[in-house]
């Protein structure tokens, strides 16, 4: 997810992309990560949370490793620490938690809640980001942000249902990307090509190693066509987005760049809607313009 990724730094942007050239970028990014919210509904009842993780990040991993390969950018340092921590806290700890969740919770109030997730950035930002801390405009946006995840949450909360524990599970999806972004900001690791693979690599190698003692065997009773969801996941909703999105930050400002966060959830609802037949309530609705107004004016308040 694009929040989950350090900003680049050693580079000059030659020109700042704005107009068609930067909403067509940000419309295919959003587009393809909001896809990603249907398509695990579809496969997660079908595979283990585990083996389902493992299964995208290896797909995602093999995506990136061949476009580096073509572009000849495999080169780079080391960061052995960086791959093992951002592949877990944006790699196979949201991926599993994400899987389980959407067994519960449909693909639009999912997505609507991921889109919390600079929210929780900010609020991390208190106690780790001295510099980054939120004046009172983000401050009111979180306020709002999370009056939104309460209507979304707040009606299944009473009843136990399993949309209110899926709803909770993508929030801490939404947790774990937020303290990995946090840690990406702490020690800007270098060449983040480089890292987006090692960080894909680490998620599916920890979540295939997990898997193992428990159920990775199911995955041999999968039907076919779930493999064939999985790889078109791992491929055109996980590797080429991050790849794209590598690239946009390198050429338009970082707040244009987070525009993609508002795209994500309209397209899951839309393709939730056309893929599954699940069509958003009113209450979904009204949550979700809570969140992204909490959102919007938390990610535009001027810096400190």
């Amino acid at each position: 997810m694009p929040f989950s990724l350090p900003r680049m730094r050693g580079r000059e942007m030659t020109q700042t992309l704005s107009g068609p050239a930067l909403w067509w970028r940000l419309l295919v990014i959003g587009g393809l990560w909001g896809a990603s919210f249907p398509l695990l509904r579809m496969v997660a009842p079908e595979l283990p949370p585990l083996v389902l993780a493992a299964l995208r990040g290896g797909a995602a991993a093999l995506a990136v490793f061949a476009f580096l390969a073509a572009t000849r950018a495999l080169h780079g340092p080391l960061q052995l620490r960086h791959w093992l921590v951002l592949g877990s806290t944006n790699g196979w700890v949201p991926n599993v938690l994400t899987a389980i969740a959407l067994n519960r919770i449909e693909a639009a109030p999912a997505a609507l809640i991921h889109a919390a997730t600079p929210l929780l950035v900010a609020l991390l930002s208190v106690p780790l980001l001295r510099e980054e801390r939120p004046g009172p405009r983000s401050v009111a946006g979180l306020l709002i942000g999370f009056a939104g995840i309460g209507v979304l949450l707040g009606p299944a909360a009473f009843t136990g249902s399993a949309s209110f524990t899926g709803g909770l599970l993508i929030l801490l999806s939404g947790v774990s990307y937020a303290l990995g972004t946090v840690y990406a900001r702490r020690v800007r690791p270098a060449a983040p090509a480089q890292l987006a693979l090692g960080q894909q690599v680490v998620s599916g190698g920890v979540a295939g190693t997990l898997a193992l003692p428990f159920g990775a065997g199911a995955a041999l009773d999968a039907p076919a066509w779930v493999f064939g969801v999985v790889a078109i996941l791992g491929v055109f909703a996980s590797a080429l987005p991050l790849t794209m999105f590598l690239s946009l930050l390198a050429r338009a400002r970082a707040t244009d760049a987070a525009m993609v966060g508002y795209l994500q959830p309209p397209f899951a609802a839309a393709l939730g809607a056309v893929m599954l037949g699940e069509v958003p309530s009113v209450l979904v609705l009204v949550g979700g313009a809570i969140v992204l107004a909490g959102v919007w004016l938390g990610t535009t308040a001027p810096r400190r």
